[in-house]
């Protein structure tokens, strides 16, 4: 009888000799070390990026079968698991790396590289140097020389700590659905077990299970190879995630005053009376725990009684009754007697807080109406309220509290109930929201020129799925948005539109006025002031950030083509539509991306001096990918023509020197690399169109059934915002006609109506910001126009006179 087939990886520096104390052990499973590309005697180059690894994984192994990986491999594994579901029967990952990198001193040490060069060469020529961080056993001199013999084997060690940054470890993971297997050992040297709650926030809809090794360290195959072995084939469960107590006990771990817990499945579990008989004093709490409650999409709270102030004695019997109304999992925790409790919806950039007097169950009951107060690090426009200091609790206390929490959980943000006993704060519960109108400032400013109100079901599960991963890229300036976690785009009635507290945190960390932002998208957005000393202390950041931008845009046609020969050869295996929409999902997080690295290479470009080149726009006949609302590709489009990418724009030698330089005068050449990107992107989504299967494209390309209603700017939890956008010129002229027939009016400006443009006389919008595309298209066409928010509706089917950005009435 053939035996199961598991695959075995481990990180960096390794090779499949690494795993040789371990084979002889495996009785169950049929055990294959693996070799990626530069690793071992793999003879293929090192691969370009984490993704390039994940196919090449994916490329060495055959669906149905499981792993086991370690580090900086286990991470290729959720890649690859999230580009394939499925791939892999068990994925079992040793202490995977990803989490917190821009925290962490390793990386930050191995960035320059004439030290990694040199730890690469010790690694390899002197192993018994690390022999601290292997392990804490001391290994054989065999053992050691095949250690040392990996690293001087593997040629990707070096460039894989380029490859291995904060902005490209972990995009999409949150959307793996597979189960996952996640194991520390508590002597790990590497990384700690308190990293696991953080990996419970980034696999938040995996079907995971963790388990802590007392004893084992980075490399248990090695010190202690037949007790991994046997640990692995026997299937032996951690405890799940996902649940209340599951995240209880990740909190504890990693150092949250959690009070005393215990989850369990049936009352006669032999720990419950050693819980008990530890404080015999104490009053219980014994809650449901079930893993439908608290996930990622759903809250589901509350669906099984709550029973609390329990005797020990009265224990065991409230245990017995939720397992028989059918719940799976039964948390008893130590009753806290709070003077305060509350809720807390927590992230970075702010906390919504409800508390009460006493015990919370008076405010779940609706026998006390709570105080609250909306505390945020932006300033007096997102804030409401404040937290009066009560019982000896003061509102710095409880905001440190609740951000240490967050911190926890990988700053994912979450509802925090708390509760505080005179003398200290105790975290009762920590779960993932679901649904939540946050104080958070949104707009309707630039999604809605390349959106209709009612984008296809195709686009908009594309984008809210890579919300959250989009803003990923500007950690290679500023790593704080990592920590702010906000999404590129937020959800206001069932829509979505653009989250402008995710520009606005970096402008309020860097010292500048929010009026910028306003006037570059387009909108209004609340009050930010100028801060100098921020502004001369961001000085670095600026010069890093257009850096990074400039550095970015050479490697946009190299991504295009393989994202385009990727849809190819999806469009040849005949991919149905879930398929191509998971493409797309990782597609968009390229697109945005792409985008706001060249914004931010327009933003410091400092002027046209070198010249205005002609960008897409100036040829634009034979277009048909090109037409209204072509950034869905749900958008009807002509029959299938050959379209192929058009190359990176040519520049002189003297502004590739410029650009290299960082030297302003660029703004021309970058608006050109603007459109360049744009038009291909059309090309690629004409493609994607017709790739399609026909059965499915009454689904997938259908509007959404929420709209898109509101306009400008606005909050999220509902009200309007108060600020008012400001108009513009775009292209100076004087023109005269009926408005809304020779001189457009239009809400936003959509640069697939370019053919109307070009007939108008002049073009009016509502709203736009200077650097959108209709912006940039009409300026290529000459065309007089003009963003005006304020524009007199009842002038419509009027004659109107439109001079250098005003627009006036003629009169009768």
């Amino acid at each position: 009888m053939n035996k199961p087939v598991m695959y075995l990886l481990a990180g960096n520096g390794s090779s499949a000799r690494w795993w040789d104390d371990v084979l002889e052990h495996f009785q169950r499973y049929e055990v294959i070390p693996l070799e990626l590309p530069g690793f071992g005697a793999n003879p293929a180059p090192p691969c370009e990026d984490l993704p390039a690894y994940a196919e090449a994984l994916l490329g060495a192994t055959v669906k149905g079968r499981a792993i086991m990986a370690v580090g900086v491999s286990a991470l290729l594994v959720l890649h690859a698991l999230q580009r394939r579901p499925g791939h892999f029967s068990r994925s079992v990952l040793l202490a995977p790396v990803g989490a917190f990198l821009w925290q962490r001193r390793l990386p930050a040490l191995m960035s320059p590289m004439p030290i990694r060069k040199t730890i690469h060469w010790l690694l390899a020529h002197r192993p018994t140097l690390f022999a601290g961080k292997f392990s804490r056993h001391t290994w054989s001199a065999a053992q050691y020389r095949r250690m040392g013999e990996g690293y001087a084997r593997c040629r990707a060690f070096v460039p894989y700590w380029d490859l291995l940054r904060a902005d490209t470890a972990l995009p999409l993971l949150e959307w793996i659905k597979d189960p996952v297997e996640l194991v520390w050992g508590d002597q790990d040297g590497v990384l700690g077990i308190e990293q696991a709650a953080a990996w419970s926030a980034i696999l938040a809809r995996a079907d995971l299970t963790i388990s802590l090794k007392p004893g084992w360290g980075h490399y248990p195959w090695i010190d202690a190879p037949a007790e991994f072995a046997e640990w692995l084939e026997s299937g032996a469960p951690g405890f799940v995630a996902h649940t209340k107590g599951g995240r209880l006990r990740l909190a504890e771990l990693a150092g949250q005053p959690v009070p005393t817990a215990l989850s369990l499945h049936d009352a006669d579990d032999g720990r419950l009376p050693t819980l008990l008989a530890s404080q015999p004093e104490a009053l219980w709490a014994v809650r449901s725990s079930s893993y439908g409650e608290d996930q990622a999409d759903s809250a589901n709270a509350g669906l099984s009684t709550t029973y609390l102030r329990v005797p020990a004695v009265d224990v065991a019997e409230r245990v017995s009754a939720l397992c028989s109304a059918g719940v799976e999992e039964v948390v008893v925790q130590r009753f806290i007697t709070p003077v305060l409790s509350g809720i807390a919806f927590v992230r970075h950039l702010a906390v919504e807080l409800e508390w009460v007097e006493g015990h919370l169950e008076a405010l779940a009951d609706g026998q006390a109406s709570p105080e609250r107060a909306v505390i945020s690090r932006l300033g007096e426009g997102w804030s409401s309220g404040a937290f009066a200091t009560a019982h000896g609790l003061h509102q710095e206390q409880l905001w440190d509290f609740l951000q240490g929490v967050l911190r926890v959980f990988h700053y994912v943000p979450g509802d925090v109930e708390w509760a505080w006993d005179g003398q200290q704060l105790w975290l009762l519960q920590y779960r993932p929201i679901s649904d939540y109108g946050w104080r958070r400032h949104l707009t309707a400013a630039n999604i809605a020129e390349i959106l209709p109100p009612q984008p296809s079901r195709f686009v908009e599960y594309g984008q809210r799925r890579a919300a959250a991963s989009i803003p990923a890229i500007m950690a290679r300036w500023d790593a704080r948005v990592l920590q702010d976690n906000e999404p590129f785009t937020a959800v206001f009635g069932g829509a979505s539109y653009i989250n402008n507290d995710l520009f606005l945190a970096r402008l309020a960390d860097w010292g500048i006025a929010a009026s910028r932002y306003a006037g570059e998208v387009g909108g209004a957005t609340p009050y930010l002031p100028w801060r100098p000393a921020r502004l001369l202390r961001s000085l670095p950041v600026f010069m890093r950030m257009q850096r990074q931008a400039r550095g970015h845009l050479p490697t946009l046609e190299r991504q295009l083509q393989r994202f385009d020969r990727e849809l190819a050869t999806l469009s040849r295996q005949g991919a149905d539509g879930q398929q191509l929409a998971d493409w797309f999902t990782r597609f968009y997080v390229f697109v945005v991306q792409g985008n706001l690295c060249i914004a931010t290479a327009l933003a410091s470009s400092g002027g046209d001096a070198l010249g205005r080149p002609p960008t897409a726009y100036d040829d634009l006949h034979d277009c048909p990918h090109r037409l209204p609302w072509e950034t869905d590709p749900g958008t009807p489009r002509p029959a299938l023509s050959d379209l192929p990418l058009q190359a990176f724009p040519h520049w002189p030698l003297r502004v590739r020197l410029a650009h290299a330089a960082g030297l302003p005068g660029l703004r021309g050449y970058y608006l050109q690399v603007r459109e360049w990107y744009r038009d291909n992107l059309m090309r690629v989504f004409f493609r994607l169109h017709h790739a399609m299967p026909q059965a499915e494209r009454e689904h997938w390309f259908a509007p959404h059934p929420d709209i898109r209603s509101r306009a400008g700017s606005f909050w999220q939890d509902g009200r309007e915002g108060s600020e008012q956008a400001a108009g513009f010129m775009i292209y100076p002229g004087q023109v005269q006609g009926i408005l809304g027939r020779d001189i457009l009016l239009e809400d936003t400006l959509d640069p697939g109506r370019h053919a109307h443009y070009q007939a108008a006389r002049a073009v009016i919008a509502r709203m736009g910001g200077r650097l959108s595309h209709g912006s940039t298209l009409l300026r290529e066409l000459r065309k007089p126009s003009a963003v005006l928010p304020q524009v007199d509706m009842t002038w419509v089917g009027r004659e109107v006179v439109y001079a250098d950005g005003e627009l006036r009435l003629v009169t009768p």
